[in-house]
């Protein structure tokens, strides 16, 4: 079971990051509702409810992280990470939604 649940994960992800647009925070800022999106940047400060600060050297967004994808890792403030999701348009601006994270 353990076997196929990594397998799973791994398909998924690697499905993820060749189907995701690299974007700067700018684009992601700008981008359509459900575009998929990898970003590379720094993990900010949490915001709570799962969703944190992150930031490239092209600005600042709000990310939401789900406990079930960070519950193995310890998210920091200051951490380099790429993270693979799904932009949401939420009324305050555009978010991602992230299904995957690796630490830098």
């Amino acid at each position: 079971m353990k076997k196929l649940l990594l397998t799973t994960t791994l398909m998924a992800a690697s499905t993820m990051s060749m189907a995701a647009t690299d974007m700067k925070v700018s684009e992601a800022l700008d981008a359509r509702d459900d575009s998929i999106a990898t970003l590379t940047g720094t993990l900010g400060k949490s915001l709570g409810h799962e969703r944190y600060e992150f930031s490239d050297d092209s600005g600042t967004m709000v990310v939401e992280i789900d406990r079930d994808i960070s519950r193995h890792i310890d998210l920091k403030s200051g951490q380099d990470v790429t993270l693979y999701g799904e932009i949401e348009r939420e009324h305050d601006g555009n978010e991602l939604e992230v299904d995957f994270l690796k630490v830098n």
